[in-house]
């Protein structure tokens, strides 16, 4: 059985989300009432930026996704500068090549990562699609582990056939791509995907108690996740 491997640490990626839709929420209520100048204070919203990067580094299970949380971190780091010293147009100018060499340096750290690893078989699988489209069908009985990159490309996985004897982990990182991923009705699905101007679809059936479990967790940027039954 593959457990979940995150440090147990109750501040989630999502619940940072979720406080900051609040916060802003809050903040234009205050600004109609003339209580608070709402466009000034949300001029910094890179801070949350840093703080969904700081949920991810806490949250991260292996040096993968803590690099990942780590060019986060540096961008929501990198604006919040240029806001606090006036350098917006500076700002601008280096944000897509920091994105995009953080993005190169985490593929590397991922295809190294797959390389120590166990090699790839019907129960551990590993898919990376740049530019390109993969179909994959897995029908093993005993699947454990996957890792799909997708660079403004597309994956979609067939796990219909498959059966996970407890628990399994798909670990996702999406740049301007698409995943797809087809599980059978009765696994329940726990979805642990954070997305930064993307979105994760979540449309599985299953219940709490079922017997397979699937952990999907990763990284959407500026791409789509949808699991489906």
């Amino acid at each position: 059985m593959i457990a979940d491997e995150r440090p147990p640490v109750p501040v989630t990626p999502q619940s940072v989300v979720g406080v900051l839709i609040i916060v802003v929420g809050a903040l234009l209520m205050a600004g109609n009432l003339g209580w608070v100048e709402a466009r000034q204070v949300l001029s910094f919203w890179p801070l949350g930026i840093l703080a969904i990067g700081g949920a991810m580094y806490l949250r991260a299970p292996d040096p993968s996704a803590r690099f990942s949380a780590g060019v986060v971190l540096v961008i929501g780091a990198w604006l919040t500068l240029a806001r606090v010293l006036h350098l917006g147009g500076l700002s601008l100018q280096l944000i897509w090549p920091l994105m995009l060499i953080g993005v190169g340096a985490a593929l590397i750290s991922r295809a190294w990562r797959r390389g120590t690893e166990t090699p790839v078989s019907d129960h551990v699988v590993s898919d990376f699609a740049f530019w390109s489209g993969i179909q994959r069908k897995i029908n093993s009985p005993v699947f454990r582990r996957a890792d799909f990159t997708a660079v403004m490309g597309g994956i979609e996985v067939d796990l219909r056939q498959a059966s996970t004897a407890g628990d399994a982990v798909i670990d996702v990182f999406v740049v301007m791509g698409g995943l797809e991923i087809k599980v059978p009705p009765d696994w329940v699905v726990s979805n642990q995907i954070v997305a930064i101007m993307g979105g994760v679809s979540d449309k599985s059936t299953g219940v709490q108690d079922a017997k397979n479990r699937l952990i999907i967790r990763g990284f959407a940027l500026m791409g789509g996740v949808e699991v489906k039954s």
